[in-house]
């Protein structure tokens, strides 16, 4: 099966919606996904096989552009365990890592959610906190912190990077 990452289109607006009534009933609603299409439109990307959405994903970042966001990310249930979700988390973050500015990358997750935790850690997130009630009453979430090494870092002669603080 092939699977296609690539950015969302406004065209694909009513697609991605009726994926989120099926993936994130609870979560995402039209009029979010209509603000961060307007938002953040570069940092929006879609999974698609054989021209059918499979899944989708948006990151944000703050005014500052300092500090990029991992907002939500969704694949269908039968295309789950297949790799897809990965795929789009480097696709954020690739886009992410773009802006220059950049010095930290967070995303929120649910405490239960290992599939996402693992994915995470896999690509460098580690647990800043715990937040008790985040989405409201029992919806707990632990905020994840990736720190971005800033572009003008390069590794000196020795290996080490000239941003490191330990040089």
């Amino acid at each position: 099966m092939e699977v296609r990452i690539e950015c969302a289109k406004k065209e694909d607006f009513a697609e991605m919606i009726t994926l989120a009534d099926l993936t994130l009933p609870d979560r995402m609603n039209l009029h979010e996904l209509k603000k961060y299409m307007e938002l953040f439109p570069e940092l929006i990307f879609k999974a698609t096989s054989q021209d059918q959405l499979i899944g989708f994903s948006c990151a944000g970042i703050d005014m500052y552009q300092t500090t990029g966001w991992l907002l939500f990310s969704n694949v269908r249930k039968e295309y789950q365990g297949q790799g897809i979700g990965k795929r789009l988390i480097e696709a954020r973050l690739q886009a992410l890592r773009r802006f220059p500015a950049l010095r930290t990358i967070l995303v929120t997750v649910s405490e239960t959610n290992q599939s996402s935790l693992r994915a995470l850690a896999a690509h460098g997130f580690r647990l800043a906190r715990a937040e008790q009630d985040y989405y409201g009453p029992g919806k707990h979430r632990h905020v994840l912190e990736l720190p971005v090494c800033p572009v003008a870092c390069s590794p000196a002669e020795d290996g080490r990077w000239k941003g490191d603080a330990r040089i």
